[in-house]
């Protein structure tokens, strides 16, 4: 497609997403569902405006590296730090069960074995952009529990990663390639490590008189700049662009570094949602077999996330507890990208794949629709027990 045909695809989305969100708005609903109808309003599966291609995928992407830079901003090191054990418990156990659970369902229903770990890895990885949005919109971002699911999204990226590494070898080679896994840990370990320890010279770091036109074109630099170090490493664009934020927190008022980067995020995060929506086959989702058995897959990965966050959590009352599982639940590309591996590698057919897109689907909608009563039920129970 010619440029002009890009021009008027990004058009078609803008207006969209514009729309929809507006709508869900005025309804009082998460407006990031909104976005994600608005793709598919104007995507294949009804209008057909708009295809799935390298540029406007790139662009998506941008969206939810901006979307997480914006996070970031907002996200002290030391709030995160703070509910440190919480975080890492979480994570663990967010991705352990929803894993048992989906893999012991693959070899229940006749899957075989390297389906079923697929199947379960697929479960795994928890899509932070749509929860990040919620809790942007409902102005909660620093909350413990927002802490804990943003610290923890961290964490589940990595453990995500190797699980899906020791799968994909087993799938490849038939057996455990522990030379690539030791050494995605470590990569991703001296990664998140390295951020953590710079960031106390990030907030003494007199951006005005670094060789750069302004501080605002430095602290978009270094928040592609993360965003690329992460991926080059295996980790998502997503968690470098988190963490590149993060870095700048402390001086974000300084050097007023919000309102800029937010109005480049409000732009390109709408199209990242819309496109999430361009890219569901929603014929795949009809036959009764992966009807029945997305269902459960989905209730799988739901109850495993929240399950996994309320008990890593539960140091920070019930309330907060359920809200930091709600807000694990959304699953997103990742799960996709697991099952198009196996696709690739022989290991899933196109109905296992089926199952698994069925499962993204449904935790993509549910995570903000519950998300957002769970949130005001918590911000209700903090209230009154400060009254």
């Amino acid at each position: 497609m010619h440029g002009a045909g890009h021009i008027l695809e990004v058009f078609y989305l803008i207006l969209a997403a514009q729309v929809m969100a507006f709508l869900f708005k005025r309804l009082n609903q998460p407006v990031v569902i909104g976005e994600v109808l608005a793709g598919i309003l104007v995507g294949p599966a009804l209008l057909g405006w708009v295809h799935e291609g390298e540029i406007l995928e790139f662009i998506a992407e941008l969206g939810a590296i901006f979307l997480l830079f914006m996070v970031g901003l907002e996200t002290r090191l030391k709030d995160i730090l703070a509910v440190g054990k919480e975080a890492f418990l979480v994570a663990v156990l967010g991705v352990a069960f929803p894993f048992v659970g989906g893999y012991f369902y693959g070899l229940q229903i006749g899957f075989a074995t390297l389906p079923s770990l697929f199947l379960g890895t697929a479960l795994v990885a928890t899509s932070v952009g749509i929860t990040a949005r919620v809790l942007q919109e409902l102005g909660v971002l620093s909350r413990p529990y927002a802490r804990i699911i943003l610290g923890a999204a961290v964490i589940d990226d990595v453990l995500g990663l190797i699980v899906l590494a020791v799968v994909n070898g087993v799938a490849k080679t038939g057996q455990v390639e522990t030379g690539a896994i030791l050494q995605l840990i470590l990569l991703s370990v001296v990664f998140v490590g390295l951020a953590v320890a710079l960031s106390p010279l990030f907030a003494r770091l007199p951006l005005e008189k670094l060789p750069v036109g302004s501080p605002v074109g430095f602290a978009l630099a270094l928040g592609i700049g993360m965003a690329a170090l992460a991926a080059s490493i295996g980790l998502a664009p997503i968690v470098g662009a988190f963490l590149g934020g993060m870095l700048l927190s402390e001086v974000r008022e300084k050097y007023r570094l919000e309102e800029p980067v937010f109005a480049i995020e409000s732009f390109l995060a709408p199209l990242f949602f819309a496109m999430v929506g361009v890219r569901l086959e929603l014929a795949a989702l009809v036959s009764p077999a992966t009807l029945v058995a997305g269902t459960v897959v989905t209730v799988i990965a739901i109850l495993g996330k929240v399950l996994g966050g309320f008990l890593g959590s539960l140091t920070q009352g019930v309330r907060s507890a359920l809200t930091v599982g709600v807000g694990m639940a959304p699953r997103g590309e990742v799960g996709l990208i697991v099952a198009a591996l196996g696709l690739a590698a022989g290991a899933v057919n196109e109905e296992e794949y089926a199952i698994v897109l069925f499962m993204v689907v449904f935790t993509t909608l549910f995570a903000p629709f519950a998300l957002k009563p769970f949130i005001a039920w918590t911000e209700k129970g903090l209230r009154q027990a400060k009254e």
